[in-house]
């Protein structure tokens, strides 16, 4: 903690009075200038903030980044993009609406969500396509139902499936922009004006351990969920396992910074959570290899059909926690659309790659006719175009073509629809329902859209949307002075007393 930091050997109100005054100018690694907007992220949410901030008018952006590496979970994804577009949709054939989607959005997520925001988020659905467009991104123009989504329709890039590429077009066009990064620094504190009580700022601690002071006008945050903090996640949903793990690192071999930071840097500003027992779980940590309803069929360890794969992840994974095992295994063929990750799963074993159903039923540990009966009725199905048997919809294809390609799947964490409370203009929210000024949230950072599950594809629709809001409102901020010198303690380091008393914390001339 930077309370550690800073205030060794201080106590009391009259040491942190004492504290020295900080000079900006003279704030190590060039950052001592007052920024217009600064990004706590590097994800889609917090690029989309720094790129729509540098259009609506900011000139000094900056980037602050906890790891060494850009991207957050985002560069993870499989990069599907939900959307109502209809100027998109319609020439297909496919009708659909906002209000639509809006009644799917509020039934996944159990009438929880906030409808405003939610409609919001809908609405700006295709607008953030078109933009993600202006920034190099050429979308596929083949719709389809993204796992996990019962009915709405999501794109991809024509690159295919997989987020990095949304990071890699945002990061160039930023860049070009003249947005500027910072990597490996953890945001420990925000700064705050002791006169306005504006959040105007950040305290980072550098690679050598260094308290930095950084200034700026506005601050968005946009630093990811909580999930890759599993005590976290217990804390707030007894259901979390010890065992569970993270979907972005369910070998634990990557780096993962979605620890939860801004839910601590954000209390002395007494901000408001929602919904931070709403953790989605689900069923799959590496043995699916499409993102898109139609082409796999789950299977337990008999060897038998138990859901509708096209159902959301919520009541798929209630059906599972009635199988033998919790046990659940995916199969595909040939004929399917295979993600980027097929040769990296086949290499490390996730997936296995059989030529008949019977070494799939040896693989599993079924009844081989049991497997074959299963396949042929589902195949059946697909053929007359009604699942008599869980009512699936979307079923694009029979599974009927070897090399057959199958892998077990696990429950997983893999999305906090909960988080930091927020408005239309992406203002964070303190307990009261008030805006704290100066402050905004995007992507999973924030919370209460969702209700207790998401649909599938509309993580990075929530980042982007968000995003894109919170830089244009943080670029719009009323400027603030350049020319001041602040005495400053960070704020997490003070108590509520001390808080209120401002008079020790007056800003002197140049």
């Amino acid at each position: 903690m930077i309370r550690r930091e800073f205030l060794a050997g201080l106590t009391g109100l009259s040491a942190l009075a004492a504290a020295p005054a900080i000079s900006f100018a003279q704030t190590p690694m060039n950052l001592g200038q007052q920024w217009d907007v600064i990004v706590i992220g590097s994800g889609l949410a917090g690029l989309s903030a720094a790129l729509s901030a540098s259009e609506n008018g900011a000139d000094r952006i900056l980037v602050i980044e906890k790891l060494p590496v850009l991207g957050g979970h985002s560069r993870l994804s499989t990069g599907s993009f939900l959307a109502v577009s209809t100027k998109r949709l319609e020439p297909l054939g496919i009708h659909t609406s906002v209000d639509a989607v809006l009644e799917e959005m509020m039934e996944v997520g159990g009438g929880i969500g906030n409808k405003d925001l939610a409609r919001l988020l809908l609405s700006q659905s295709d607008a953030a396509m078109d933009w993600l467009e202006t920034h190099g991104l050429v979308w596929n123009p083949e719709p389809y139902v993204a796992v996990g989504s019962p009915s709405a329709y999501a794109f991809r890039t024509i690159q295919g499936f997989t987020g990095s590429h949304y990071i890699f077009k945002l990061n160039q066009r930023a860049r070009e922009r003249g947005v500027r990064f910072l990597y490996d620094q953890p945001v420990t504190d925000l700064l705050q004006d002791p006169v306005s009580g504006n959040v105007n700022g950040v305290v980072v601690k550098s690679k050598n351990h260094e308290v930095i002071y950084i200034r700026g006008n506005a601050v968005v945050i946009a630093t990811g969920g909580y999930s890759a903090n599993n005590a976290l996640c217990r804390k707030f949903n007894s259901e979390i396992s010890a065992l569970m793990p993270s979907t972005a690192n369910p070998g634990g071999r990557y780096l993962d910074g979605a620890w939860g930071d801004a839910l601590e840097f954000t209390k002395p500003f007494h901000a408001a959570t929602v919904d931070l027992d709403k953790i989605q779980k689900i069923c799959f940590l590496g043995g699916r290899l499409v993102d898109y309803t139609g082409a796999d069929i789950y299977l337990n360890k008999n060897g038998l059909r138990f859901v509708n794969e096209g159902a959301s992840h919520g009541d798929v994974l209630v059906e599972l926690l009635k199988q033998p095992q919790r046990a659940m295994w995916v199969i595909t063929d040939s004929q399917s659309k295979k993600g980027l990750s097929l040769e990296n799963k086949l290499a490390d074993g996730a997936v296995k790659k059989f030529d008949s159903l019977r070494q799939v039923a040896a693989f599993i540990g079924c009844p081989a006719e049991t497997l074959e009966e299963t396949v042929t009725r589902y195949n059946d199905f697909v053929l007359k175009g009604v699942d008599k048997d869980f009512g699936k919809k979307v079923m694009l294809q029979t599974i009927s073509y070897p090399p057959f390609y199958v892998g077990q799947e696990r429950v997983g964490v893999h999305y906090c629809c909960g988080g930091l409370k927020f408005n239309e203009k992406a203002q964070v929210l303190n307990t009261s329902d008030e805006p704290i000024a100066g402050l905004y949230v995007a992507g999973e950072a924030s919370g209460g859209v969702h209700g207790k599950d998401r649909l599938g594809g509309i993580g990075l629709t929530d980042a982007v949307v968000f995003g894109r809001i919170a830089g244009r409102e943080a670029a719009l901020l009323e400027r603030a002075s350049e020319h001041t010198e602040f005495r400053y303690v960070p704020p997490r380091s003070r108590s509520v007393q001390e808080l209120d008393a401002s008079a020790d914390f007056e800003p002197t001339s140049d």
